[in-house]
């Protein structure tokens, strides 16, 4: 923002663009907080007689020495009765209250303010924001002071404070623009919306896996253990198969995933319903009689399956024979019961 006369417009929107903030006072000697960039130099002048007076508000940025705000407001004829502003009073109060000094002297505000912009240069911003201190104050209120006296050929007396603020403070009142991010922020941004996203995502993939099945319990979301080699594809699941998954997300689904791992238990559970709609196959794993995991597959990949024990093979491979055997023998009654008929009734 470049050095100009704010008007009383400028001054009522920057005050109510933020909140007041409490001032500290400065001690001798100060040292700057980390967070404030900024230095503020608030003043307020009275003559010793006749009728003006006026303060102004400089701000600056104290690495660069760079004037972000200023505000000179003086008036004539100055009401001896008003009482003028107090400069321990944080930046936004004091320049709230300069207007009421009276009607704006545009003149000899426009003036003085010439002394105002000459009087420190860019090394001598720097070095006050840096290490001020009370005297080091004092010293620049007299230079402004002698400075506007020999302009206005009138004697001033002066109270003049130094006010440390933050950038954030700044761009919160519209003074100066907030800084683009750096690289590091843009990727904590982009991380942090592609997480959103993600949650969004689960939650809709949730609310269709609850659509698609009858179960009135908890279901939570998986996804698949891929196993390209051994696996199983998903396009071959049916229920009864025992797949691998991995519980993702929070609430029930942490208290799972935490439980199983506890326990050394790995997700294994034996499918039990399998569903297709709109070109996704969600495949419902039972976790407990209360909990339902649902899976859901988009494409075609193979998924870890559970190995049959081998008893369990050879039980299977046992049972499939002795209903071989039994379905042999019936075929054979069955056909010793034809030729006994045809001989004796044919």
């Amino acid at each position: 923002m470049p050095e100009e006369l704010f008007s009383v417009t400028d001054v009522q929107d920057l005050i109510e663009a933020t909140d007041k903030k409490d001032t500290p006072s400065p001690a001798e000697p100060v040292r700057l907080p980390k967070e404030p960039e900024f230095l503020a130099l608030k003043s307020i002048f009275t003559p010793s007689r006749g009728d003006m007076g006026g303060g102004y508000c400089v701000i600056f940025e104290g690495k660069t020495g760079r004037t972000v705000f200023q505000i000179f407001w003086l008036a004539k004829p100055y009401s001896s009765g008003q009482v003028p502003p107090e400069v321990t009073k944080d930046w936004r109060t004091f320049v709230k209250r300069l207007p009421s000094l009276g009607p704006l002297d545009k003149d000899w505000s426009e003036r003085l303010q010439i002394e105002l912009k000459e009087i420190l240069t860019i090394e001598e911003k720097k070095k006050l924001y840096e290490n001020y201190t009370k005297a080091k104050v004092r010293q620049i209120e007299s230079m402004y002071r002698r400075s506007f006296e020999a302009a206005a050929q009138c004697v001033f007396t002066a109270s003049t404070e130094a006010e440390p603020i933050s950038r954030s403070e700044l761009e919160r009142a519209k003074v100066i623009k907030p800084l683009p991010p750096s690289p590091e922020q843009l990727a904590k941004m982009k991380k942090e919306q592609e997480e959103r996203e993600k949650a969004i995502q689960a939650d809709k993939e949730r609310e269709e896996a609850k659509k698609e099945s009858n179960f009135e319990g908890t279901v939570i979301m998986c996804t698949p253990q891929v196993d390209p080699v051994r696996g199983k594809a998903s396009s071959d699941i049916t229920p009864g198969d025992v797949i691998g998954v991995k519980i993702e997300g929070e609430g029930t689904s942490a208290l799972v995933s935490k439980y199983l791992e506890e326990n050394e238990i790995e997700p294994l559970f034996p499918v039990y319903e399998i569903r297709d709609t709109q070109g996704k196959k969600f495949i419902y794993v039972k976790i407990s009689d209360e909990i339902r995991g649902c899976v859901t597959i988009t494409k075609d990949i193979k998924i870890r399956v559970k190995d049959q024990p081998q008893s369990e093979q050879k039980q299977k491979a046992a049972s499939i024979a002795g209903d071989l055997f039994f379905f042999g023998l019936l075929g054979v009654a069955l056909i010793v019961l034809l030729f006994v008929i045809r001989y004796f009734f044919l």
